[in-house]
């Protein structure tokens, strides 16, 4: 009994103790999922994008910089250039992917916190050797090319690309016969684009005879690439509207008879599919007919109608179909929605610049979606990673 009486109060202590480290534990969950954590957490997230943005805004200049001595592909361009350009690729790269990885709400904020401010961190610091590259390029460039033989490179690029581009305006002329302006506004808005930067760089050209110092060169370069890359925008709008136009009456009817057989499933197991199953296929079925209705001068919206009431079918159906008919679904559903994420993709770039960090994280996931979908040997897998990125891609912002 005295052994007894003297653990007593040993135990009233180890339970106090323990309670003590209890109700610290959960003061301390509480406060790292508080809702001033994941405010925390959410600036923290703001201030990566932003460090993001700058980096990203750093390797673009950084590539214009090489392109404008004439060291992209260039020989006798140092090892250590090449190879830091690469890294700084690479770390943009990772950057996009580490952000993207921060989307998640639903971690713990303390938790996302932490790793925002590491990614901001790292991202800092690849900028800081990216600007560190930048002054090693232009301490080569001042002593290994010649302002005058730069300009005369910066003018063959500008006559090579009118020569591979030419003139966009037949193609326009041949959207514009054929289809409304939903269809063809895309390629205008890019032949309008590179029509411009075509005359930023002749401007910046005709400065350089009398100034051909390296910001006047890269003013050329910038202005060129952006021409070359409004130009494939031309090309790219060009051709998906062709294809949209020879494939949207056989699209029209495979998705009609899909959705009528779709239906017929939701009137005949409706447990087994989404509520309001019907009511979904037969809006859609609606939506398609007058989708064909104006299928002959809008092309590309019939295809994309065709897309997004596929979809529709496969939620409403959810398990009333087989594993066989769902990989036949994807099948026929893959090849119109990659043309959608193309043709937004293009879209996209025919809006020109993106200064939001936003955009061009929604961006960068869309291309790798529909790199991941290119790349798929599964169908259903492929379908997922299309819609994705069709999905992913920015609509454009007043």
């Amino acid at each position: 009994m005295p052994d007894l009486g003297a653990a007593v109060p040993f135990v009233i202590a180890l339970i106090a103790v323990l309670v003590v480290a209890g109700v610290t534990a959960l003061v301390v969950r509480a406060t790292r999922r508080s809702p001033r954590a994941r405010a925390a957490a959410d600036e923290a997230v703001a201030d990566a994008a932003e460090a993001l943005r700058r980096l990203d805004d750093a390797v673009d200049d950084l590539d214009v910089a090489f392109e404008a001595v004439d060291a992209l592909d260039a020989p006798d361009a140092p090892t250590d250039l090449r190879r830091g350009r690469t890294a700084a690729h690479r770390d943009r790269d990772r950057g996009f992917t580490d952000l993207g990885e921060l989307d998640d709400r639903s971690a713990v904020p303390a938790r996302r916190r932490d790793q925002a401010r590491r990614v901001g961190r790292d991202l800092d610091t690849s900028r800081a050797r990216v600007d560190a590259l930048r002054s090693r390029l232009d301490e080569w460039a001042a002593d290994s090319r010649l302002p005058a033989a730069l300009r005369d490179a910066a003018r063959v690029r500008r006559d090579g690309l009118l020569e591979a581009t030419g003139d966009p305006e037949p193609l326009l002329r041949a959207l514009r016969r054929r289809f409304d302006a939903s269809d063809w506004i895309d390629a205008q808005r890019a032949a309008d684009a590179a029509a411009s930067a075509i005359s930023d760089a002749d401007e910046a050209l005709l400065d350089a005879e009398t100034d051909p110092s390296p910001s006047v060169l890269r003013r050329a370069t910038a202005a060129l690439r952006r021409a070359e890359r409004n130009g494939r925008a031309v090309e790219d709008v060009h051709r998906l509207a062709l294809q949209a136009a020879e494939n949207a009456d056989a699209e029209l009817a495979a998705a009609r008879d899909e959705l009528d057989a779709a239906i017929a499933i939701a009137t005949a197991r409706p447990a087994e599919c989404a509520p309001s199953a019907d009511e979904m296929l037969r809006a859609a079925l609606r939506e398609l007919e007058t989708a064909a209705a104006a299928a002959e001068h809008r092309p590309r919206e019939a295809i994309a109608t065709v897309a997004r009431v596929r979809e529709t079918r496969d939620r409403a159906l959810a398990a009333a179909v087989n594993a066989r008919q769902q990989l036949e679904a994807a099948r026929a559903a893959l090849p119109g929605t990659l043309a959608c994420a193309r043709a937004a993709l293009a879209a996209a770039d025919a809006r020109g610049d993106v200064p939001h960090i936003a955009d061009r994280l929604q961006l960068a996931r869309a291309r790798r979606e529909l790199a991941a979908a290119r790349a798929a040997t599964d169908a259903a897998e492929a379908l997922a990673n299309a819609r994705a990125a069709w999905h992913a891609v920015p609509t454009a912002r007043d």
